[in-house]
Parts: structure tokens; C-alpha cells; sequence
């Protein structure tokens, strides 16, 4: 967990669950984000509301991509370029299977940890880290807040409403019902060119133009109840519900043949829903003023459908109507004591048990595609069993060890129609130490490092052996193109597993600025990765090409990592003054990865940029009107880069850059309005994937820039 940012405004927060016990105080007083991640002994990153709401985002997920070192890679966030490797927590616990971050509003959140290096007491299935984010809880006041909000990309405009109520009932029970009303209307317009060599030494190409459209609407409700039970014990229980309906479509605006019969995508229009519901409760109880219990109880239920059609000439060809379900319940638990006044030793356990359910059915003019596999069930049961030991020992005033030891049973079960698929048990032991020490004895100069074991288990859908056939080569009795394959899943794929070490520097200033630098190595083995074959199947009557995920070799990455973030008169003494009302802040990440088995150059990990940057400032305007009007900026870069896949199959990507603009205006003591453009000029996104010298495909893709208005009113 390279240590990095803190608000700079230091708004107090309050004591996430601390490893550490103090026998003194029973509960710790409001901290800032900089004094949560100073006396952490492994280095977290820590943001606030302010910070997270301050670009007035829509989503949480258009929030996090401005954190330091975090970029989207395929959808998801990536600590590190390592998008499969990082790992999303909510409320401690794993967030639901495909659960999408642009479905939470940032309104809903206290706080936001980065870890990038694990802890025993939360999960080792963090190669590349975790981001844990914090629902907001039961506050100590009544408050009451109402956010209105409209936005537009595309020729309709977008409407948003968030409302917030929380009380204190008889001063010991307290609750938080938050409600989040969402909608989005995107558009991208994409242009893709497709050559493909056949086995005559023909080459077919052609070039794609259409426009994507997708647009939705939901809502998230997370009522939270907390009761307290006395001085030293409380029950809080939590409910998340996350519902909502999405549309997407790609019509085709122009399609021109270069040369041969090349392939075309069809059309397609596709719409589903989702549900995503959620109820914890966790038991704390801190006794004898040195010990501390903690319980907590999770039922889940996720539940997902869709349709989809595509259309060849005007004309529906293909249509297919599936749906999932993945019921869940968790339970841990933990037990932390001070020993010797200096040691607090920790030991616990969690518990997991998660069945995923699918049925897809796909017809093609009318006619059941895979007659063995339409309509029927397929299932994916995981179980799981953590046991963890740690302590965390403060040797002196200066410098500060972690050791923990976690092992994890995990079993999965998978079936598809005429496959049962057991695999033995993985048993994964996962040692983990961290050290901390201070320069001196205020800290404002720290070293960290940190030397960990951890792994990644194969998602349920890697693991199903039901074949998924090429929208654009459905005709079975026809052979299909390199880089438009059939899929299948592989029930034989063991855990991946890395070990590594982060070294990094830290350096706090007066005001609440910190400055870091971080080194990272890892190294991953049983790495998985799609391979391509061209093989005989029992779907199709000629060979066809078949990706499937499989244990491929191994690699190694690592990087190095530098953010400063504060005043710029703290940061930049010689250019600005103390007195300056402008906040900057600032990241350079460097990364490198070799993959083993694949032949250089550009052998890398999949999705991992060799560098990015960002930076941002926020800046207090006044005497413009009789409050202060708050403005602010981030903008970040990646460079084109490009990864051999394997070694005949090879991705490259464009150069990215996000530009995002905000001014936040008060009207009254209690109301503000809020502008907001995000993805200022933007830049086309384009690559191109290959495989050997028989086909590619180049696609760029050219977005809109968002634009939104909020208006706030606070109770």
C-alpha cells in the first residue's frame, strides 16, 4: 500500500476500523485523512466526501479514475495498470459480481482506502491491490440534503436526484437513509477497418462506420441503522439495493468493401436489467479497554438479464435472451487484544459461500444456435474459508512492524449440460510484513516497505465449459477469423499467485501537503491468459478459432510511483505564496512487466500503460460575491503503447487524455449550484489488435464531452 494523497483541507473523519488498539481512548477523536494514513503502519491512501465530491460526478467510478496511479482498464479501475488484479471492496466486504461503479453516486459515500500492498484481516486476493469504498453511516446530527441534477452528451439530457436524511433517535440509535436517482445518454461515434488473409492468399477488407448509443437510468437506496448498546458495544445494520435499466445500441452509418468479401459486425440493439441487493449487519464490541470483537453477517443476492438482437440488412438475424443469478451469504469475524502494551495481536476468520446461475438462449433466423446448450442452466458454486493471524507491534516511538499470515480454502464447482466439473480444493497461504519508520519523531519523514504474498482465483465465468459462438461467424458449417473467436472456459485453471515487496518514501509538510515515492515488484506465476487455437470443436463442422483462458506461464512487474499533493505555497515555497488559495496536486507512475513464454519486445501484462500522469489544482476565489466560489481542474495523460498478447497475437493502443473543469458556487448559506465538463477536447481512443500477419482490426472511437449542473440544498 504505497502511501500517497490526504485531503489537503484536512477535514476531520472519523477512525476507520484501526488495526491498532489504544488502551487509553475507547474511541479515537475525529482524524484527517493525513493522520489515518501517518499512523497506519501499512501505507493506505484515504479520501474524503470533499475530495470525492468535488468534481460532482455522477458516478463513483468517474471519481476514482482522478486518484493517484489509478487508470480504467476495460471498464473497472487499476491500481498499477493491473485493471484484473485489483480488487473492489465495499464496506470491507467484495463488492457483487459485475457490479458496475457507475452505478453509485459519490453522494452515498463516506470515504474511499487504496491499498496496494494487503493486510491479513481483509482479503490476499489483491496482486495489484484494493479500493475499498466506505457507505456513508448514521451521523451524529440531523442532517437533511438534496442534490437536483441535469448533464448532457447526447442529443437528450440526463437527469439525476439525490437525497440524503439522517437522524439521531434517543441518542442511541441512529439512522442514514440515502436515496441516489440516476440516468445517462452517451454516444460515441466508431470507425473500425478489418483485414483478414484467407487461406488462398486473398485478403478481405473493409471499413465500419457506426454510432453507439448507450443510455439508462437506476437507483441506489442504502438505508443504514445503527443502534448503540451501550459505552462500548453497537449493532449496525445496512441495506444496499442497486436497481436499474440499460440500453445500448451500434448502428451502422456507412460500410464500404476495400477488397474480397470481408465480414461486417451487424447491427445490434441490446437492453437488460439489473439488481443488485444487499444486507449486512456487524457487532462490535470493545471491552476491558484492550480487547475488541467484531462480527459481521452478509446476505446478497444479484440478479441480471438481457436481450440482444442483431440485425443483418435491416433485418433481425440473430437474438439472444438470457439471465443470471448469483445468491451469496458471508460471515467473519475478528478478535483483537493489546498484549505488553505494545502488540495488538488479531486472529479471525471469513467465510463465503456464492453460487452463480446462467441461462442464455440464442437463435439465429429463428433456429436454436447450440441445440445442447440453449435454455439450459449452467452453475458456478464457490466456497470459501479464511483463517488469519496477525499483530501489529509498536517496537518504539519510531518504528513500527506488521506481520500477518492468512491461508484460504477455496472450492468451486462447476456444470454445464453434459459436464460436471469438480476440481480438488485450492489451498493458498499467503505470509504478509510491513514496517514503518520514522525519521523523526513527528513522522513528517517515513520509510515504509512491505514484503507480501497474494493471489487471484478465477472468476465463475472463466471456469464454464459452454461455448460462446462469434456474432460475426455464426454460420457452424464456416470457419471463423483469428480475431473474431469462439469462447469457452477452462473448469481446470488454478489460482494465480504473486509475491512482491513496495519500498517507499514519505515526506509530510505543515498544512497538511505530503510528498511520496514508492517502488514496487511483483511476481506472478500460473499467470492466466486467453490463448487462440484453431481446433476441431464439437459445435461447428469444420475447425474453428477457440479462446480460452488457461495457467500460462509467469511475469514479473514492477514500477516506480511519485505524487505530491497540498498547498502550492507549501509545495512550491519559491513560485507561490503561504498565503495562496490554490491547492495542487500531482502524480508520475512508471511501470514494466515482462511476461514469460511471450516473445519481446512489449511482452507486458495486459492493459499496463508504461507510464501515466495526472494533475489537478483547486483554487478559493474571492470578492467575486460574499461567499468564496470554489474552481478547480484535473487533467491526466497515458501514451500509445502496445502488448504482445501472445506470440502470434498483439494490441495496440492510442495515447489517452482526460481534461475535467468544476466550479462550485454558493447561492446561500444552504444552497450551492455546481458546474461541472468532464472530458474537455476530447481524444479519440483508438487500437488495433492483430494476430500474426493474418488479420486486424484498427478501431477509434471518438466520445462527447459530458457536461452537468447540480444544485445542492442542505437542511
Amino acid at each position: 500500500m504505497p502511501a500517497s494523497a490526504q485531503n489537503n483541507s484536512e477535514t476531520p473523519t472519523e477512525t476507520p476500523s484501526a488495526q491498532r488498539l489504544e488502551r487509553i481512548e475507547l474511541s479515537a477523536r475525529p482524524q484527517t485523512t493525513t493522520e489515518l494514513r501517518r499512523q497506519s503502519t501499512a501505507a493506505k491512501q484515504i479520501y474524503d466526501e470533499e475530495e470525492i465530491q468535488k468534481f460532482g460526478d455522477v458516478s463513483i467510478g468517474d471519481a476514482i479514475k482522478r486518484l493517484p496511479g489509478v487508470s480504467f482498464s476495460g471498464g473497472g479501475p487499476a491500481l498499477r495498470g493491473l485493471g484484473s488484479y485489483t480488487r473492489i471492496l465495499i464496506n470491507g466486504e467484495p463488492a457483487p459480481p459485475n457490479f458496475d461503479l457507475n452505478n453509485l453516486n459519490p453522494s452515498q459515500v463516506k470515504r474511499i482506502e487504496v491499498a496496494r500492498a494487503a493486510t491479513a484481516d481483509q482479503t490476499a486476493e489483491a496482486i495489484g491491490g484494493t479500493i475499498n469504498i466506505i457507505l456513508k453511516e448514521p451521523p451524529r446530527s440531523r442532517t437533511l440534503e438534496a442534490q437536483a441534477r441535469v448533464s448532457y452528451q447526447y442529443d437528450n439530457p440526463a437527469a439525476g436526484l439525490n437525497l440524503s436524511w439522517g437522524e439521531r433517535i434517543q441518542g442511541s440509535t441512529a439512522f442514514n437513509l440515502p436515496f441516489s436517482y440516476f440516468e445517462w445518454n452517451n454516444f460515441n461515434a466508431v470507425r473500425a477497418k478489418t483485414n483478414v488473409s484467407n487461406a488462398n492468399g486473398s485478403v478481405a477488407t473493409g471499413t465500419r462506420v457506426s454510432e453507439q448509443h448507450p443510455f439508462g437510468r437506476g437507483y441506489n437506496v442504502t438505508p443504514t441503522l445503527n443502534w448503540k448498546i451501550n459505552e462500548v458495544a453497537s449493532l449496525n445494520t445496512q441495506v444496499f439495493i442497486n436497481q436499474g435499466r440499460w440500453n445500448w445500441s451500434d448502428i451502422t452509418t456507412d460500410r464500404r468493401i476495400v477488397s474480397g468479401q470481408p465480414v461486417f459486425a451487424d447491427d445490434s440493439r441490446n437492453f437488460g436489467n439489473w439488481l443488485n441487493a444487499r444486507l449486512g449487519t456487524t457487532y462490535t464490541n470493545s471491552f476491558d479497554g484492550d480487547q475488541r470483537l467484531e462480527l459481521k453477517a452478509n446476505v446478497q443476492y444479484n440478479a441480471n438479464d438481457f436481450t440482444a438482437r442483431g440485425f443483418r440488412g435491416g433485418a433481425e438475424r440473430r437474438l439472444t435472451v438470457a439471465e443470471n443469478k448469483n445468491p451469496s451469504v458471508t460471515q467473519s469475524g475478528q478478535y483483537s487484544r493489546l498484549v505488553a502494551d505494545s502488540h495488538t495481536v488479531t486472529a479471525g476468520w471469513n467465510f463465503e459461500w456464492r453460487d452463480w446461475i446462467g441461462r442464455s438462449r440464442t437463435t439465429e433466423l429463428g433456429v436454436p444456435l447450440l441445440p445442447i446448450y440453449e435454455g439450459q442452466d449452467v452453475e458456478a458454486r464457490v466456497t470459501r474459508l479464511s483463517m488469519f493471524l496477525q499483530d501489529e507491534w509498536e517496537v518504539n516511538k519510531r518504528l513500527s512492524a506488521y506481520a500477518g499470515l492468512r491461508g484460504e480454502r477455496i472450492e468451486t464447482k462447476t456444470k454445464t449440460p453434459g459436464l460436471a466439473s469438480n476440481p480438488d480444493p485450492a489451498l493458498v497461504v499467503t505470509p504478509m510484513f510491513h514496517l514503518k519508520y520514522k525519521l523523526d519523531e513527528k513522522g513528517q519523514h517515513l520509510f515504509r516497505s512491505s514484503l507480501t504474498s497474494t493471489f487471484k482465483a478465477p472468476e465463475p465465468m472463466q471456469l464454464l465449459a459452454r461455448p460462446l459462438v462469434s456474432g460475426s461467424y455464426s454460420d457452424l458449417s464456416k470457419p471463423n477469423d483469428a480475431l473474431s473467436t469462439d469462447r469457452i472456459g477452462n473448469p481446470a485453471l488454478k489460482p494465480e499467485l504473486a509475491t512482491g515487496f513496495d519500498v517507499a518514501y514519505e515526506r509530510y509538510f505543515t498544512g497538511g501537503g505530503v510528498a511520496s515515492a514508492t517502488v514496487f515488484y511483483r511476481h506472478v506465476r500460473d499467470l492466466i491468459r486467453n490463448r487462440t487455437t484453431l481446433e476441431p470443436v464439437s459445435w461447428a463442422s469444420v475447425p474453428r478459432y477457440v479462446s480460452r483462458p488457461v495457467n500460462f506461464d509467469s511475469a514479473d512487474t514492477f514500477g516506480l510511483e511519485l505524487e505530491a499533493r497540498g498547498r502550492a505555497g507549501t509545495l512550491l515555497p519559491f513560485a507561490f505564496s503561504a498565503k495562496t488559495p490554490l491547492d495542487l496536486r500531482a502524480s508520475l507512475n512508471f511501470y514494466e512487466s515482462k511476461v514469460k513464454g511471450v516473445p519481446g519486445p512489449d511482452n507486458r501484462l495486459d492493459r499496463q500503460q508504461p507510464w501515466s500522469a495526472t494533475l489537478g489544482l483547486d483554487y478559493v476565489l474571492s470578492g467575486v460575491i460574499a461567499a468564496p466560489i470554489r474552481l478547480g481542474g484535473s487533467v491526466s495523460f497515458t501514451p500509445a503503447y502496445r502488448t504482445q498478447q501472445s506470440s502470434e497475437q498483439s494490441i495496440e493502443f492510442a495515447r489517452t487524455r482526460t481534461f475535467d473543469l468544476y466550479a462550485n458556487v454558493p447561492l446561500s448559506p444552504t444552497m450551492s449550484v455546481r458546474l461541472i465538463a468532464n472530458n474537455l477536447a476530447p481524444v479519440a481512443s483508438e487500437n488495433t489488435v492483430a494476430f500474426g500477419t493474418q488479420s486486424s482490426t484498427n478501431t477509434v472511437s471518438k466520445p462527447r464531452t459530458w457536461y452537468g449542473l447540480i444544485l445542492t440544498v442542505k437542511g
